[in-house]
């Protein structure tokens, strides 16, 4: 089998054990946190008197936006990259895939890209889903803004998924304890770190994605309460240029990685 055949086989085998069958449900499960928000401001806010009840169009953007970048997208790029990793491992196939004729990286990159695909139709959910609840309850809000920001988050979702996809991949091949790697580094370094001042921001994707979802979503504080806004936003040019090189930077990690881990 060629490179590029033995890299389709893998994709394929990834995106079908992230995608189909029980395992699907947790990554399902957290992509549906933001609709249940949805659903439950629908069913009660009605009921509510008194205090600062949003509107539809307000809480979408200033509250589900935000919970989609700082908690579904961490933990469905671990969900949909790490599981598969670990089967391997302990299943022992990660020997075999490693000792063929092609290059290791293309056994890599299958993997990733098959996660990468898995990942996709949860943060759609995560971002199309609490619209279609709230966009009748809206009166007055025009669809086509209710689409400029849903279309502006599912472009976040998916653009962060890939440097977020590419250090869980680098976690899985570097450490027997990725899921605790992971968890620090994309929560901590991550939506923490990228939220508040210091220099730990500026090394952050968290910031970059931030500021797509500023420009994208038009959200000038998101979460403005609990972190700092960034007091020199970098622009969507120099933000996605950024993720971009942390998503090669990660994979070349990755692929070092797997070089210099022992496979038995």
């Amino acid at each position: 089998m060629s490179a590029f055949g033995g890299y389709l086989a893998l994709q394929g085998y990834s995106f079908r054990r992230r995608l189909f069958g029980w395992k699907a449900l947790p990554t399902l499960a957290i992509a549906l946190v933001p609709s249940l928000v949805a659903f439950l401001f629908v069913r009660f806010a009605d009921q509510a008197h008194g205090g600062d009840v949003p509107s539809p169009y307000r809480l979408y953007g200033e509250f589900l936006a935000p919970m989609s970048l700082y908690f579904v997208l961490p933990f469905a790029s671990m969900l949909t990259m790490l599981p598969v990793l670990h089967e391997l491992y302990d299943r022992g196939s990660i020997a075999y895939l490693v000792t063929r004729p092609a290059p290791r990286w293309v056994s890599l990159a299958g993997l990733y890209g098959g996660g990468l695909l898995a990942a996709l139709p949860f943060l759609a959910v995560a971002a199309i889903l609490p619209t279609l609840l709230l966009l009748p309850e809206s009166s007055g809000i025009d669809g086509r803004f209710w689409f400029r920001r849903t279309l502006g988050l599912a472009g976040v979702l998916w653009i962060g998924c890939a440097p977020y996809g590419a250090l869980c991949l680098f976690l899985g091949v570097w450490s027997r304890k990725a899921v605790l790697w992971a968890l620090g580094l994309l929560i901590g370094w991550g939506s923490i770190a990228g939220s508040i001042t210091g220099p730990l921001r500026t090394f952050s994707p968290h910031r970059y994605l931030g500021e797509l979802m500023r420009e994208w979503l038009d959200i000038e504080n998101a979460w403005g309460s609990f972190f700092v806004p960034d007091p020199e936003p970098p622009g969507v040019f120099v933000s996605v240029l950024a993720l971009a090189a942390f998503t090669v930077l990660f994979l070349g990690m990755a692929i070092r990685a797997v070089r210099h881990r022992d496979i038995l």
